[in-house]
């Protein structure tokens, strides 16, 4: 339901070059949603392959980013190093422990934050919208959870659980007002993303997520992480 049957260029599809800036890639995502969009009398699917090429270019570019800057961060001088906001924060969050393990699904909550132009953090205010405030929210999930020590288990249940997730998954891509979603189950494993506008969304979609897993007997074990890219970046 949430993955495309074919391969898409999101180049062509948003008519970028490869060295596309993250501004240049925002720009072609809006003058594209304002044809293809549903509201405005685009078809649904060909506003999901816009949106699917969006998301992937722009993430793309972030990670290359980052990437590409962690070693001159960590030769600089120590003065420098002070006064330069961190790149990346990762912390934990919900666990459910008292859940089996192989019913355990990992969950990642992914956000790329912009930052102030003179402070560490762009901190959440009222006055600000979350596209101000944020490139991309999304939530990640796999399972089995690699991280956890998973006992052999019968065909049957990693049929069911298997089942289970593929519809809590559509589900959450209905209910949740997701913009962008893909899901996948390969050699007896799931994975999938959520994207959603902002943190608030996706932060909702995630307790939802909880809940909808616990229902149907499943467990959860989710972090947090936050990649921060300055506003004047391109």
């Amino acid at each position: 339901m949430s993955s495309f049957s074919f391969e898409i260029d999101p180049l062509a599809v948003l008519g970028v070059p490869s060295n596309a800036s993250l501004e240049q890639i925002r720009d072609a995502y809006r003058r594209k949603s304002k044809i293809y969009h549903p509201d405005v009398g685009g078809e649904d699917w060909a506003f999901r392959v816009v949106v699917q090429s969006y998301e992937m270019l722009s993430a793309a570019r972030v990670l290359r980013a980052t990437s590409f800057e962690m070693e001159p961060r960590r030769s600089a001088p120590a003065a420098d190093r002070r006064r330069e906001p961190s790149s990346e924060t990762l912390r934990g969050g919900i666990h459910d422990t008292n859940v089996d393990p192989m019913r355990t699904v990992a969950v990642e909550h992914l956000c790329v934050r912009f930052l102030w132009e003179e402070a560490a953090y762009l901190w959440l205010t009222q006055k600000t919208s979350d596209e101000d405030r944020f490139l991309s929210c999304c939530l990640n999930l796999s399972w089995p959870d690699d991280a956890e020590s998973l006992r052999e288990s019968p065909a049957s249940e990693t049929a069911g659980i298997l089942q289970a997730l593929e519809e809590i998954f559509d589900h959450m891509v209905v209910s949740s007002r997701v913009v962008s979603s893909r899901s996948w189950v390969d050699d007896h494993r799931f994975g999938g993303w959520l994207s959603y506008a902002g943190f608030d969304r996706s932060w909702k979609a995630l307790k939802t997520l909880h809940d909808a897993l616990r229902s149907r007997g499943l467990g959860i074990r989710q972090w947090s992480r936050d990649l921060f890219i300055p506003r004047d970046w391109k």
